[in-house]
């Protein structure tokens, strides 16, 4: 047997294979060691941690809102950083608003860039000035925007409670009245007055006549017009067709000068005739020379 195993030489087969497979095993632990712990692993986790509680902390505090009102996002800050900031702003079609006031209205922050600029929000802001019709915002890149604005047109002046506003064609309250500049421009007044200026501005159109006479219209129970006229007549007009009613005033006033008589009122509203309310002093008058009449009546009876 000993001279098999010294033929076979199998004890040194056997520490070979043995030596091999300590060193294969030697072999895996030293790469399993560099694979697992690599160099700065700890110090990297460790900054990374601080970080992550650092911006949480940053955020929850509340000082990112402040930073972001300062200076902006992050994405508007990068966008600056690139040359699209917010260089100018071009503002065509006010012609009332001045610029100052259009960028009140717009409502951009300084810090804005142009690509982040939120554009449908602008227009929403610029469009709830009542002056305002519409209005446009376009992105000119890589720094400029432009703003068109369309205005609503100062129409007539509505009063309503004792205050004075501007209306237009449509009757939504543009401003108030602040100044003389809109003082020539038809005066209606009442509850609903606004929205029925222009069927009030029709009405005077088809009597041009009269038109010039006439201080106000008042809208009565949002059904008809009163007019006061410039010299204190009031005109109290139909429901229905009231231009046909003043175009008759207008015909017998250029007869008989009905209108620079001592009167204080004149009633239209029953159809072809025209009740005319006297002065007080006027009513005295004509009551006198009514009882003298008489009298001289009964004398000669």
């Amino acid at each position: 047997m000993d001279r098999v195993r010294s033929a076979l030489n199998i004890d040194a087969w056997k520490e070979a294979w043995l030596d091999r497979r300590a060193r294969r095993a030697a072999m895996r632990r030293g790469a399993l060691q560099r694979r697992t712990v690599p160099r700065g692993l700890g110090s990297t986790a460790a900054i990374a941690i601080l970080m992550t509680f650092s911006a949480a902390g940053f955020y929850s505090g509340g000082h990112y809102d402040q930073f972001k009102a300062d200076h902006g996002s992050v994405q508007d800050i990068g966008a600056r950083m690139f040359g699209m900031r917010i260089a100018s702003v071009a503002v065509t079609g006010n012609q009332e608003l001045s610029l100052d006031e259009v960028f009140a209205a717009a409502a951009m922050p300084a810090t804005a860039s142009l690509p982040f600029l939120d554009i449908a929000a602008v227009q929403a802001r610029l469009k709830r000035v009542p002056l305002i019709a519409e209005v446009s915002v376009t992105k000119l890149y890589p720094n400029k925007l432009a703003i068109t604005i369309t205005e609503r047109t100062a129409f007539a002046l509505w009063q309503k409670d004792g205050a004075v506003s501007v209306v237009s064609a449509d009757g939504t309250a543009i401003d108030a009245l602040r100044d003389d500049r809109f003082v020539s421009l038809p005066h209606v007044v009442g509850q609903g007055a606004n929205k029925r200026v222009k069927e009030y501005v029709g009405i005077l159109l088809e009597v041009p006549e009269l038109a010039d006479q006439v201080r106000a219209g008042t809208l009565v129970g949002e059904r008809r017009w009163n007019l006061k006229l410039k010299n204190g007549v009031d005109v109290k007009l139909p429901e229905e067709e009231p231009a046909r009613a003043l175009a008759l005033l207008a015909e017998v006033d250029k007869d008989s000068r009905l209108l620079s008589k001592d009167i204080i009122g004149v009633d239209l509203r029953q159809p072809g005739r025209i009740v005319v309310r006297l002065s007080e002093e006027a009513a005295h008058v004509r009551a006198d020379a009514l009882d003298k009449r008489i009298e001289r009546m009964k004398r000669r009876g």
